[in-house]
């Protein structure tokens, strides 16, 4: 019996990696043409930027190499934002298919408010708040006679390097909450989200222009943490973690056994287990009602079809109130389901009595000599 749930398609990860590898090639020649139009036009745009400081004071480019630097770095931002688009689109299509309705609605919204809000604060930055900053140090610093002169260059670095946070901002808060909404990273495991923060916080204090010495790391950090907040809203697994480590137990009987127990609340009538209970290499999934949620019961056989389960333990009742339809889908994965009937137990609220109920189950295993 084939088994499918929440609209899967198999496939091998090297296809998903395939996929990936198409999408940042699409992306990455989309950007190089981009970046080859934008050399032609640039200069208009450079032109209107500098003149809505009018009449506040005259720009001025006093390094010979500065306006290359100045031309070169707006090129490359505007590619980016145009891009942007394009590259939310293709890793919204590649990551969509992996995730639940709840997972893929907050992917959505991120994505579709990011996308109109990021261009208007870009704008914001360029057109209003630098040019209100020249217009009130000019106001400031006046001297009667005097025309007031500004770097063009330092202006521009300032403004440039505002709109490179946000970029960073925005890819580091994406990248994060991908991951954790592929179960890549959890809370128990941030040693990936760790290497992402480093390099998107390397990255901000590399490439920030000099206008930003002695701030680099303030931003860096500020950005980063602002980031990993934002992705922490990601919607809560269905089973209250993405992956679980999972290890082979050996039964009394000599078989090799990978078990699953669900903690399950049954509606608030079932305790839940205790979080010092022995329970290494136990994938410990945490349901509401398994017996009433489908998106539960899927996210269950999913976890028995690619983890290899062999044994799902419920902890409240005697796994008869499992539908018929999940029952069945675990028997043809070779899955035996039995329960702990916790609630049948008036001694079940004793967290003690919990602890030492799973060490007697667990008694009938030993650890695979495999692992």
């Amino acid at each position: 019996m084939s088994i499918r749930v929440s609209s899967d398609r198999n496939s091998p990860v090297s296809e998903h990696f395939f996929h990936l590898h198409k999408i940042l090639r699409r992306i990455t020649l989309l950007l190089l043409f981009v970046l080859l139009i934008w050399t032609y036009f640039v200069d208009d745009l450079l032109v209107s930027w500098s003149l809505s400081h009018s009449p506040s004071g005259a720009l001025s480019i006093y390094g010979p190499y500065d306006w290359l630097e100045i031309r070169w770095t707006a090129i490359f931002l505007l590619a980016m934002i145009c891009v942007l688009p394009f590259f939310c689109f293709e890793l919204r299509k590649f990551a969509r298919p992996g995730l639940l309705p709840q997972e893929r609605k907050w992917l959505d919204i991120f994505l579709l408010v990011n996308t109109l809000i990021l261009p208007v604060l870009l704008w914001y930055v360029w057109f209003v708040m630098i040019p209100n900053f020249v217009i009130g140090a000019t106001t400031i610093d006046s001297v009667e006679n005097v025309n007031a002169h500004y770097d063009a260059k330092e202006l521009f670095s300032l403004a440039s390097g505002i709109s490179w946070i946000l970029l960073i901002g925005f890819v580091t808060t994406l990248s994060l909450s991908l991951t954790r909404l592929l179960g890549i990273i959890d809370d128990s495991r941030s040693l990936f989200s760790t290497k992402i923060a480093l390099i998107s916080g390397g990255i901000l204090i590399l490439t920030l222009p000099n206008v930003f010495e002695g701030l680099r790391v303030v931003i860096s950090v500020s950005t980063i943490l602002l980031a990993d907040t934002i992705s922490k809203t990601v919607p809560s697994a269905t089973l209250g973690s993405r992956n679980f480590f999972i290890s082979s137990k050996t039964s009394r009987g000599g078989t090799e056994e990978r078990i699953a127990i669900i903690d399950c609340s049954c509606e608030g009538a079932c305790p839940p287990i205790p979080k010092d209970s022995q329970t290494k290499g136990i994938a410990l999934p945490i349901c509401s009602a398994l017996c009433l949620e489908k998106l539960e019961q899927d996210a269950v056989v999913e976890l028995a079809k690619y983890s290899d389960l062999t044994e799902i333990v419920v902890t409240g009742c005697n796994s008869d109130p499992i539908p018929t339809n999940v029952r069945s889908s675990l028997d043809s994965l070779g899955v035996t389901v039995r329960g702990l009937s916790w609630m049948d137990e008036s001694l079940a609220w004793d967290e003690g009595w919990r602890t030492q109920s799973i060490a007697v189950f667990l008694s009938q295993f030993t650890e695979s000599s495999d692992n």
